[in-house]
């Protein structure tokens, strides 16, 4: 029996897979010929210069797709050799259309901003009302029942001016 061959590029099966908010070499990998998996990454023939050898260079790291031509090409010119941009590697960024999914996207941030912030304070004010209860025992606080009672404080002047900046 002979060797099976499959259809499927070599690269596939190696990286590539698409994660939301990163950019992908999938697309990019599709257009290019001779591609092989190379170390973290895939070699291929370059198309803006041409030739047998596998010059070019592409990597994903830290989501986003890497290219670079051993032969000098710009990584402009291998990616639109094949018809791409730079913003065709990239996920499409969603922003709200309308100026009513706008404003409801910053009302949804500011209730988020309340929500923590009132959070904070519901357990800084546990802090503060433990404190509280020792001093009126005429009980002195511990250095680090003070240090912890100036964070609370801190904490609770914070969460107010997200409150009240908040509401204007």
């Amino acid at each position: 029996m002979g060797a099976q061959t499959s259809n499927a590029p070599t690269w596939q099966g190696r990286g590539a897979e698409s994660v939301h908010g990163e950019a992908n070499a999938r697309i990019l990998l599709d257009r290019l010929d001779g591609v092989q998996p190379s170390g973290n990454g895939w070699r291929a023939r370059c198309p803006a210069c041409g030739g047998r050898s596998r010059k070019v260079s592409i990597a994903e790291s830290g989501g986003k797709v890497l290219v670079h031509c051993f032969a000098g090409c710009k990584a402009e010119d291998v990616i639109g050799a094949v018809g791409l941009t730079w913003a065709d590697l990239f996920p499409p960024r969603h922003w709200p259309d309308s100026p009513e999914e706008r404003r409801q996207q910053r009302q949804a941030i500011q209730q988020a901003g309340w929500a923590a912030a009132l959070a904070t304070l519901a357990t800084e004010a546990t802090i503060v009302r433990l404190a509280a209860a020792q001093v009126a025992r005429w009980q002195p606080l511990s250095e680090e029942d003070d240090a912890r009672l100036a964070l609370a404080c801190e904490r609770i002047d914070k969460a107010a001016a997200v409150l009240v900046g908040g509401g204007r």
